[in-house]
């Protein structure tokens, strides 16, 4: 069962909730938020990154992420033909997204004084420490795909469209010379709850050898909200 406290209530900043983990889990919270088509690597580093497509340009199309030039590159994927089919003149632009940077509790430093409230684990990690808190918003994993469980054929992620997904399940690789094209990319359908709101894209596309292969996807896909 769960254990710990929660404590919610009202100041000057709006409407706040403190939690600590279920299951003994450490806790994620957020360092940093916008909306933007790339974040440098080095923010993220020891931390990590979601998205979410609910964006102006972005909706609608299946969504990758390519890292260069030490950052993490927003990417929206356009291309010829059907989806289960064989697709041709795969391309990536940038592409502005929703995004958020989670880091653990206990990898925050303290930016207060030395007051305020801290919850423990029973193995004695910190799980909450009011010092370390950046924002007023705080972050809950609510939903998971375990490998191999969604279909690259535009499978179904989720029915909840304002979930972040964590970008270590998406990735884009296009090599213009030899037409060759490797995605792994969400779909953001519009936001509220309905089927299909986000739905998965994977696939291997050759135009020597004229054919494209569809892949389940190999990581663990990761959703979540804040609040």
């Amino acid at each position: 069962m769960g254990f710990g406290i929660e404590i919610t209530g009202n100041d000057s900043g709006g409407d706040f909730i403190v939690q600590d983990t279920d299951l003994n889990m450490i806790n994620y919270q957020i360092t940093a938020s916008g909306a933007a088509s790339s974040v440098s690597t080095s923010s993220v580093s020891g931390a990590r990154l979601f998205i979410n497509g609910n964006y102006s340009g972005a909706q609608g199309h299946p969504i990758g992420v390519q890292i260069e030039s030490g950052s993490y590159k927003f990417k929206k994927i356009t291309f010829s033909g059907s989806v289960g089919q064989h697709l041709t003149n795969v391309s990536a632009t940038d592409q502005t997204v929703n995004y958020i940077i989670l880091k653990k509790m206990s990898s925050i430093s303290n930016s207060g004084g030395n007051y305020g409230i801290q919850l423990f684990t029973s193995s004695g990690t910190v799980a909450f420490d009011s010092r370390r808190i950046l924002t007023n918003d705080s972050f809950v994993m609510l939903e998971s795909a375990a490998p191999r469980s969604v279909s690259g054929q535009n499978g179904q992620i989720s029915i909840y469209g304002d979930y972040y997904m964590d970008v270590d399940g998406l990735f884009t690789l296009i090599t213009p010379g030899l037409s060759e094209a490797t995605v792994a990319a969400c779909t953001w359908n519009g936001s509220g709850q309905a089927a299909g709101r986000l739905r998965y894209l994977s696939f291997f596309s050759s135009h020597e050898l004229s054919s494209t292969d569809y892949f389940s996807n190999h990581n663990t896909l990761l959703l979540g909200q804040d609040r």
